[in-house]
């Protein structure tokens, strides 16, 4: 029996009320099992045991909303040398429902930070990519997954499983077997590719005078970290969408991915909102802040849907966020306590 499967069958026995297990020696060649999950505290009481892995042949990793920004992220270092170095054979992402970081938009987020005291001119420039937000759990894990599968500090080998977990019951639903994965990917190729360690062009590093030796091959010493920026550099240009993606100009905001274009019978009204004689800050769908920007350039940004009703916006100088649709009363109660001084 396959880890993944004997997991399934554990966590099917947990919900059930029976006792979980995975017996070692049948599963002894996949073992230790590497996991990512929420840092969530409600998951305490599901794993390990919820999966049927002892403690001992369990790597667990955790962050906030099992987030995994790209091939070369921090937390992909994580699961590269839990693989290396603690020995980890397989990979498994856990999500899980009712997460709260799915539940906190940009918006909200700058305001838990501002009530942290923590200025929004400290923070990242594009909040959603730095910070990971996403809109489904499903999705975060999809994504989680094809990130692991695509980082060259993975092996080929190694299978990358994704499952979601019922933060209620510990019942897991499976999003993605890793063992299908790698089975499609190694049918696809052509019987003449090359061995899978030459597709990767070599990557330069400064020479040493000590080297280490495995059989003819020689390898120069070198810190883990040495070589992160020039590989990062090359998986940015092997990557489709650094090829493909034409950049906007950073003076105008990204139209916003999820919402439906504002109805053009509500662009006047959000028009009236706008004070002339003001500046703004807006945060685009891209999660990046544009501005400050005079009242023309805001009003232009509505007309062609870039900016609307909910599009977070600051009138330059209050240091308060609000959407755009409560831009009138924020005006209002700032020119109110403007007039009481």
């Amino acid at each position: 029996m396959r880890l993944l499967d004997a997991i399934l069958n554990a966590n099917s026995r947990a919900t059930d009320g029976k006792a979980p297990l995975v017996t070692p020696d049948q599963v002894a060649d996949s073992l230790p099992l590497v996991a990512l999950s929420c840092i969530d505290a409600r998951l305490n009481r599901f794993i390990p045991e919820a999966l049927g892995v002892l403690e001992s042949h369990f790597i667990w990793l955790r962050n906030a909303g099992n987030i995994i920004t790209g091939p070369m992220s921090s937390t992909m270092r994580s699961l590269a040398l839990a693989c290396a170095v603690k020995g980890g054979k397989e990979i498994l992402i856990i999500g899980h429902t009712d997460c709260l970081v799915r539940k906190t938009s940009t918006l909200d987020l700058l305001g838990k930070f501002a009530a942290l005291g923590v200025e929004r001119s400290r923070m990242p420039e594009n909040l959603q990519e730095y910070f990971g937000l996403f809109a489904s759990e499903r999705q975060n894990v999809l994504k989680a997954v094809e990130h692991v599968r695509a980082s060259p500090l993975i092996g080929p080998r190694v299978p990358v499983h994704g499952v979601l977990m019922d933060i209620e019951t510990g019942k897991l639903e499976l999003l993605v077997n890793g063992y299908q994965t790698l089975e499609a990917a190694t049918s696809a190729a052509p019987k003449t590719a090359a061995p899978a360690q030459t597709i990767l062009p070599s990557i330069p590093l400064a020479a040493s005078k000590d080297n280490q030796s495995i059989g003819e091959m020689q390898f120069p010493q070198f810190k883990i970290g040495d070589a992160m920026q020039q590989v990062k550099a090359m998986v940015n240009e092997m990557s489709p969408q650094a090829t493909s993606a034409t950049p906007k100009p950073a003076s105008t905001p990204a139209k916003p991915a999820g919402p439906p274009p504002v109805p053009a019978d509500a662009i006047p009204n959000l028009k009236r909102l706008v004070d002339l004689s003001r500046q703004y800050r807006v945060i685009g769908g891209d999660g990046k802040q544009y501005g400050p920007v005079p009242a023309s350039v805001l009003l232009r940004w509505i007309g062609d849907g870039r900016a609307d009703a909910e599009t977070p916006v600051q009138v330059d100088g209050t240091g308060t966020w609000v959407k755009l649709a409560q831009l009138g009363d924020a005006l209002r109660q700032h020119s109110h306590g403007a007039r009481r001084k």
